[in-house]
Parts: C-alpha cells; structure tokens; sequence
C-alpha cells in the first residue's frame, strides 16, 4: 500500500494508528504506545484548559482530566474512513460518572453512566498523529 507523502503513512497505517490511540492508549492507558504514535508537536483541539502544550503531555493531561470525571472511560470505534491526511473515527464512550449521581426508583443513590456517541477528526504527519478534534455531547450521561 502506498504511502501519502502528507503523512509518511498509508491510509490502512493512519487508521491503525488512530485506533492504537483510542484501544491502547485510551482504553488501557498505554503511554509506550503513546509515544510511538504521538507526534511531538500533537495537540488536542477539543481541550480547551491546555491549548497552548504540546506533544505527548496535552494527551497525558486530556486523559488525567477525563479519568477524574468518568471511572471506566472506554471507547469503541464504530467506523473509520480517511481523507487526504485525516482520519474520521466514529465511536461511542462509556464509563461512570466520578461526581454525577441520581437517586434511582428504589429510591437508592446511584452514579449516573456515560453513553455517548461521538467522532473524531485525527490529522497524521510525518508517520504520527499531530492533531486530535473530539466531537461529542458535553452532557452525556443517562441514568
């Protein structure tokens, strides 16, 4: 398979990638594997508290910052396609709320789940991801 000379990667290699990103290292907090696939200039479009760092720390602090909201916090890719230098991910997330509660019929307090559905928009450059923009609810929780 060819590779893009936008990314130094094929098509099927950025998808591997992005789905190492959300398999590896999101779900089972892999940073070995973030810093294979994380390019030193990555950043997180959707974190708004962090826009200015870069490279592996942006992610390292995205995901302290989501592991302190939601307990369990996993992602499941649904589809992937790419375009040009990007890859489109949708996926759905799950976990349990940290800090969300309600009291449930039998009248007991309970934590509220995350479900949700979202994609992202992943760029790759130079055989590594440099861009990560999340699209998802910001209220995403049912009970």
């Amino acid at each position: 398979m060819a590779k893009n000379p936008e990314t130094g990667a094929s098509a099927q290699d950025s998808k591997m990638m992005v789905r190492r990103l959300f398999e590896k290292v999101w779900n089972e907090n892999d940073l070995a594997t973030a810093k294979e696939i994380i390019h030193t200039d990555y950043r997180s479009v959707e974190n708004i508290d962090f826009a200015s760092i870069r490279g592996l720390t942006i992610l390292q602090e995205d995901m302290k910052f989501y592991r302190e909201m939601y307990s369990d916090l996993k992602f499941e890719i649904d589809r992937m396609f790419t375009h040009e230098d990007t890859v489109v991910s949708m996926w759905r997330a799950s976990g349990v709320a940290n800090h969300e509660e309600f009291i449930n019929r039998r009248g007991e307090t309970q934590k509220k789940e995350l479900k949700a559905e979202g994609a992202s928009l992943t760029k790759i450059a130079d055989g590594k991801i440099i861009e990560n923009r999340l699209y998802w609810p910001r209220y995403p929780f049912s009970p």
